[in-house]
């Protein structure tokens, strides 16, 4: 799976029933059907990396620090490709690895979410840090936690 630079018509890709701002944007459980879908804007400048899997979702690299060579990540995959969320966080770190040669990659997880865990963890994210009460979530708080994959150097 390859990423590529984002384009206009890739708009459609940047918004889903996911929790904003998730390292792992996957349709979120228990999420109420009329929910204004979550959204990332097109990039703007130069803290901010926007790349797309054509038909399938992105991953946006932000907070980037090019001193400290890291960024937060998140990713977002459209309903209907959840299977492809492995390929895409792979070919993410990849890409931020690799090509950005950052060395700490970054994003926070809602476990109420319904987002699989051990996703992260075959792809080499590491949990850093719970926060509890950290985010509002079905109607009350819930934790927030803290993921992170460093670059072997």
């Amino acid at each position: 799976m390859r990423l590529r630079g984002y384009r206009d018509d890739d708009a459609p890709l940047l918004s889903g029933p996911w929790l904003p701002g998730e390292l792992l944007g996957l349709a979120a459980a228990g999420r109420p059907a009329l929910a204004e879908p979550a959204a990332v804007e097109p990039p703007q400048g130069h803290d901010v990396e926007l790349c797309v899997v054509s038909e399938t979702g992105f991953a946006r690299f932000s907070e980037l620090d090019w001193v400290a060579r890291h960024a937060r990540l998140e990713i977002g995959v459209r309903p209907g490709a959840e299977d492809a969320a492995r390929d895409v966080l792979g070919a993410a770190l990849a890409h931020g690895f690799g090509v950005l040669n950052l060395h700490r990659l970054y994003g926070w997880v809602t476990p109420t979410a319904g987002g699989p865990p051990d996703l992260l963890a075959e792809a080499g994210f590491e949990l850093e840090a719970a926060v509890p009460n950290g985010v509002w979530h079905d109607g009350r708080p819930g934790q927030r936690q803290l993921w992170a994959a460093v670059r072997d150097v």
